[in-house]
């Protein structure tokens, strides 16, 4: 299995992957912790740096790029000095952003963690601030952006939505481009509107989001997210879903198949999450695109996932890591 697997991989190199979604800057100020202030009870830092990363939609772009694939990320950006710092991550990772809009008034969403810690010690986030585009993005701007989507399709072996509950994705475009491209792959994530994507080809939820798409189950066992699992196969008129379930690894749902669990990859000592089902996302898509059957697309996405959960922020996997965590 590990030798099918890692001949998938090998094959990501070849795939072409149109992104649409919220493309967010993740800004990351590390502090070293002070003193409490003689003004207020409030912890006194110094800063000592700071770094961005492509976050969002940006962060599954990132995956599919180290993983060797060519993304092609397909959303809004503002006219502001974020938007310049995006482009700058895309461009410095050579990364085409001629299917990005620059929508006037659209604030590009900077989301800041501020980390502090000793000299030897490591460093706890302790505050993250949001800046997020309020203001609805106009008309115009989102005839281009469909446009922008349409072309970078027409050279995409595959479509992955990547909607964060920002304006970038529209479930009703989404059910035009199925008619206008009815062969096409797509793989989606949503946070809380999964169900308005109805023919999607596979859907990729976690836990919390399938508890809230079914308010009426417990969810005091297994059998619970089993039957959801399946609801939401049916519902979707999806070919798999892709469960994801933390520490408790997935479940995979096939039409016309058993669903099969698959275990946590590595230990379950995770160091932190984020990112990781955007990472998640990204191996799914690029092992679909590659020919792999479902049921292998979600373990080579799990064992991602398990490289990601053991490092700090939003990590995206290398092709030569996940080759030889298959060995």
């Amino acid at each position: 299995m590990r030798t099918s697997l890692a001949s998938i991989v090998s094959r990501f190199r070849l795939r072409r992957v149109a992104v649409w979604g919220d493309l967010i800057l993740d800004q990351y100020v590390f502090t070293s912790a002070g003193r409490v202030s003689r003004e207020a009870p409030v912890l006194v830092t110094e800063l000592e740096r700071h770094e961005y990363r492509l976050g969002g939609a940006g962060n599954v772009v990132m995956n599919l790029r180290t993983l060797g694939a060519t993304p092609l990320p397909v959303g809004f950006v503002g006219r502001d000095a974020s938007g310049e710092v995006l482009r700058g991550l895309l461009r410095e990772q050579g990364i085409a952003a001629d299917h990005l809009v620059a929508a006037d008034g659209y604030a590009t969403p900077l989301k800041s963690r501020i980390l502090a810690g000793g000299d030897n010690t490591r460093k706890q986030q302790i505050l993250r601030i949001d800046t997020l585009a309020r203001a609805p993005v106009e008309e115009r701007a989102r005839r281009r952006l469909a446009r922008a989507l349409r072309a970078a399709l027409e050279s995409s072996d595959a479509l992955v939505v990547s909607d964060y509950l920002g304006q970038a994705v529209a479930p009703a475009l989404f059910q035009s481009l199925r008619r206008e491209f009815p062969g096409a792959l797509s793989v989606v994530d949503s946070r809380r509107r999964l169900l308005e994507f109805p023919g999607a080809v596979v859907a990729t939820p976690n836990e919390p989001e399938v508890k809230e798409l079914f308010p009426g189950r417990r969810f005091a066992d297994d059998d619970d997210f089993l039957a959801a699992g399946g609801e939401l196969l049916e519902r979707l008129g999806a070919r798999g879903v892709i469960l994801k379930r933390g520490h408790r690894g997935m479940l995979v749902f096939e039409r016309g198949r058993r669903p099969a669990a698959l275990d946590i990859h590595g230990t379950a000592q995770i160091v932190d999450v984020t990112g990781a089902g955007d990472t998640v996302l990204a191996v799914a898509a690029l092992g679909l695109a590659g020919g792999a059957p479902l049921l292998e697309a979600a373990r080579l996405a799990n064992v991602a996932g398990g490289i990601v959960v053991m490092h700090e922020g939003a990590y995206p996997v290398r092709r030569r890591e996940l080759q030889d965590a298959l060995r």
